[in-house]
């Protein structure tokens, strides 16, 4: 640690990573409830950030939300939403997932949930920690659940979703990514959330296009392979009809089809 600046909402602590020349600012911060007051300590911060270079983690009750998905059963202003976002969007920051729960805040009886805690950093935080996770701790002693970054990624979590160039020739594949990227989403969502929600969406269309081609894929294999074994069965026999020499060159093409996605998606 190198230097402590504090005052009635926000304590900033600079220094040096153990072990490494990478300087890092770390500002804890209590918003207050105010929306003037809000509005200027987000100008405060985007001073304060803008004086000091080298990794920055801002984390801790920014007593605001980004979108009304983050609130439940809590009165929203978009306006609150907004100055929020812009204050984000103004400095660079970035944020992690949060994972474990939904909410970091909740009432007494539970009816009352809302995402006030976070963490936020720079792109170079980002960039160095890719991997980084957020998690909410469950705890009965407050109404608000600590959260911890985690720097050290222990769960590779579900393989990654990947996109073959075969795929790219396989009827309906533009239709399905050109239908997903078209579908309607919230104005009032911040740009980050909207690419976010499009990709998601993009993902889940296009695996449930997978799927399906796969499993036709496999039909049309099974049936391609029963018929080429029949049809070399009656080649034993005697001379093939048109008929059957037409489904001789068909389920070789199919096989052969199938046999080049396999090689090309290797």
């Amino acid at each position: 640690m190198s230097s402590v600046a504090k005052n009635r909402n926000c304590l900033h602590i600079r220094g040096k990573i153990a072990g490494s020349v990478s300087v890092l600012n770390i500002l804890n911060v209590y918003a207050p409830q105010s929306v003037l007051a809000k509005k200027l300590l987000w100008d405060e911060l985007i001073q304060m950030i803008s004086e000091f270079d080298g990794y920055w983690v801002v984390i801790s009750d920014f007593n605001a939300v980004r979108n009304r998905e983050e609130k439940k059963n809590c009165a929203f202003k978009q306006s609150y939403a907004d100055n929020f976002n812009n204050f984000i969007f103004d400095v660079g920051l970035n944020e992690y997932n949060l994972r474990c729960r939904k909410f970091t805040y909740s009432s007494a009886n539970g009816r009352k949930q809302s995402k006030l805690g976070r963490f936020l950093v720079n792109p170079g935080f980002f960039n160095s920690w890719p991997e980084a996770s957020v998690e909410a701790v469950s705890t009965f002693l407050s109404d608000h659940s600590p959260i911890i970054l985690k720097s050290v990624s222990v769960n590779f979590g579900p393989r990654p979703f990947r996109i073959f160039d075969s795929w790219f020739d396989i009827p309906r594949f533009e239709e399905v990514v050109v239908k997903a990227l078209k579908k309607d989403l919230w104005c009032h969502r911040p740009p980050d959330v909207n690419l976010m929600r499009k990709l998601c969406d993009l993902r889940v269309d296009l695996k449930d296009w997978r799927d399906d081609m796969l499993k036709k894929s496999s039909e049309e294999v099974t049936l391609a392979l029963t018929d080429l074994d029949n049809i070399q069965s009656v080649m034993e026999e005697r001379d093939l009809t048109e008929e059957e020499e037409w489904i001789l060159l068909e389920s070789k093409k199919v096989l052969k089809e199938e046999e080049e996605r396999k090689s090309s998606d290797f």
